[in-house]
This record gives C-alpha cells, structure tokens and sequence, in this order.
C-alpha cells in the first residue's frame, strides 16, 4: 500500500534528520509525500528540515544566521506576521508534540530567531549588521533575472511572492492557512491585483 511506503519512507528520512543528511531527509520526505499526502507527522518534518536548511544559511559575508529565514517570513514583516509564523512552528516542532529526530534542536532555533525578531531593539541591530552586505548596484543592470517568483498555495489559493534562491521548489508554510506547500514557480500575469496585501515568506501574499 502506499500508505505503509510513505511511513517507510518517512521512516528512513527521520534517520537521515538524526544523522544531519538534510538533503537525504528531503529526498525521502518528499517521497513520502508523494506517495501519501496525509501522512501523520510529514508536515513536522518538513519543517523541520526546512528549519535546519534554512539556519545554515549565512549572510552579512558569512557571519551571520538568516533568523529571518529560519521564522519563514519577510525581513518587512510587522510584528503580527512574525508572532504568526513562530506560533505556527512552535505548535509543529515542539518536542512534546513532535516525536521525530531533531525536534528540539529546531524548536530551540525558532525560539531563538523568535526571541531575537520579536525584541525591537535586537531586531533593528540585527537588521543593521545584516544590511551591510548588499548586492551590487550593476547587477540589475546587466541583466540579472528577477531573484523574486510567484507561487500559490494549493489549499488555500493565496499567492505568494518569494526569493528564488531561498524557496523554489521548497516547502514553505502558508501564512494564511498555515498548510505546507511546494514553492513551484507561477508566471507572473496569473497574479490578479487585490486590494489585501500581506508582507510575508521574502516577499507578499495575495
């Protein structure tokens, strides 16, 4: 049955997340999730894993953790979408609540991008250092394309503007349904203009 190869799957992704192999644990997750969707416990470990990608991410020449990244949302985002977000993770990665490998040790990182974001005076210093490093003014002008791409959530429909080299392909969280999806890129003109805007995952959602 497909079900009993997703847990297998499952299984063997929750070994490779005990043995640091990220990359392995989302080959096989995404196994799982293509074999059964509804499996108990997927969306914890794609969060997980999201979590942990995420905080080997280093920006500011390296020095720093993208604590923006870990959280899922914007480095625009307003205290309420990052309150969100952490919530949404928290209920997800809690030990107590998730019975997978690394559990806690992504719990302790969200918490701790929590408890940097969600404190004004440490967020604007953060935000200070990690501004320092900045794309070159000619890089547009060459040609560069769009770090940016639109995506939409398949539970809810909600479209969603993201970067490129941080989230296509990947499993994000939906802002508005709190759903995980794959990242997979729109074209830009199935994006319909709304009059409600959220700042969200490294871009808006519509």
């Amino acid at each position: 049955m497909d079900k009993d190869e997703a847990k297998r799957a499952l299984d063997i992704a929750d070994k490779k997340l005990s043995e640091n192999d990220y990359v392995g644990a989302k080959k096989f997750v995404n196994k799982a999730q293509s074999l059964y969707a509804d499996l108990d416990g997927l969306n914890q470990v794609l969060m997980m894993i999201n979590v942990y990608t995420s905080a080997e991410i280093k920006i500011s020449g390296g020095i720093e953790t993208d604590w923006y990244g870990v959280l899922g949302v914007d480095y625009k985002a307003d205290d309420e979408t990052v309150k969100r977000h952490y919530k949404n993770l928290a209920l997800l990665l809690h030990p107590d609540k998730n019975r997978f490998n690394g559990a806690e040790g992504a719990f302790k990182l969200v918490l701790h991008a929590w408890s940097l974001l969600s404190d004004r005076a440490e967020r604007y210093l953060y935000d200070e250092r990690r501004m320092k490093k900045k794309p070159p003014p000619s890089a547009k002008a060459k040609g560069t394309p769009s770090n940016l791409f639109w995506t939409m959530c398949s539970e809810c429909k909600t479209r969603c503007e993201y970067w490129r080299d941080s989230y296509l392909n990947r499993t994000v969280l939906c802002p508005t349904c709190g759903k995980t999806f794959i990242a997979t890129e729109q074209i830009p003109r199935a994006v319909k203009k709304t009059s409600k805007t959220y700042n969200v995952l490294f871009g808006y959602c519509r």
